[in-house]
């Protein structure tokens, strides 16, 4: 284990007592988190002795400073599903996406998640892969950082700060990028200033890890693989990701959507899942005063029927 595990056990999971909430219901199997992280949602496996839990991260440094005693893995979202095929471990009695950055993520100044330190222009989630945060804003052409930028900030000056990159490359590291984002603002509020700051630095992480694309795949190959009863809980941190899991959950929710008129069904649509009375769940003031990073948070889950 590594020596820097005391940085992990200092911070606590997004809503652990809601979470913990809906893992009463569910039925006695295999439970996956599919963002280990600290383990904190993980440590509810001594909570709930019908669950067998096993961790997945994409960050090798989340694995190395794991519990000893914790089953965990690294591979991302969108390998789970085969991994569990592979090793006879379907179905599942539920899984947990937390499509958070992990505080170490963020307080890494190696890191480059965090816009308020200087930084390298990295921003990957698994050290290992070669596309970074250097790469997108240095290399990309500007008609394909402003699409990024549009589809993945939602930032009104996404055009003007694509254009300002390219004409101030090459950019060497977090606080560089800060200066040409600022200076290709309009005069504001230094509120609204750090506000699209972040969202330029969402959308660049966004794209580094192609971390939409990680959840639509996820969720689509893991639905067919949890138990009757089994559910599917997912906490999101900003409206891109809510938007697909609620898509998602409303898709699997629907039943048969034929004519009232047509006395046999032939849409072959079939409720796969059914989504609780309480749609979503978000962090109470207490929470929020002890964890500000989890005031955006939004969780959300269905049930298979």
């Amino acid at each position: 284990m590594n020596a820097n595990r005391a940085e992990y056990l200092s911070h606590k999971g997004v809503m652990i007592e809601e979470f913990s909430s809906i893992l009463k219901n569910v039925p006695p199997g295999y439970f996956i988190d599919a963002t280990y992280g600290y383990g904190s949602h993980f440590r509810l496996n001594d909570k709930y002795e019908h669950l067998d839990f096993i961790g997945f991260d994409r960050d090798l440094e989340s694995i190395e400073n794991s519990n000893n005693d914790d089953k965990v893995y690294q591979l991302n979202f969108s390998q789970i599903s085969q991994y569990l095929i592979d090793n006879d471990l379907n179905p599942i009695s539920g899984i947990l996406y937390d499509f958070g950055v992990s505080s170490h993520q963020i307080d890494s100044l190696r890191r480059g998640f965090s816009f308020q330190e200087d930084s390298d222009l990295d921003m990957r989630m698994d050290q290992l892969q070669k596309l970074t945060a250097y790469e997108v804003v240095n290399d990309y052409r500007e008609d394909k950082l402003i699409h990024i930028l549009k589809l993945y900030s939602e930032d009104k000056f996404s055009k003007k700060i694509a254009k300002a990159i390219v004409k101030s490359r090459p950019i060497s590291g977090t606080k560089n990028l800060v200066e040409v984002i600022k200076n290709a603002l309009p005069k504001q509020n230094p509120i609204y200033t750090n506000k699209t700051i972040r969202r330029v630095f969402q959308a660049l992480r966004i794209e580094v890890n192609n971390e939409l694309n990680e959840i639509k795949n996820s969720l689509e190959a893991i639905k067919n693989l949890i138990s009757k009863d089994g559910v599917i809980v997912c906490i999101s941190y900003h409206s891109l990701e809510d938007k697909i899991v609620k898509h998602f959950f409303n898709e699997l929710s629907i039943d048969c959507i034929c004519q009232p008129i047509i006395p046999v069904c032939n849409c072959n649509t079939k409720q796969e899942y059914v989504i609780p009375k309480k749609k979503k769940f978000v962090p109470t003031d207490k929470e929020i005063k002890v964890n500000p990073r989890s005031k955006s948070a939004i969780m959300r889950y269905a049930i298979k029927l």
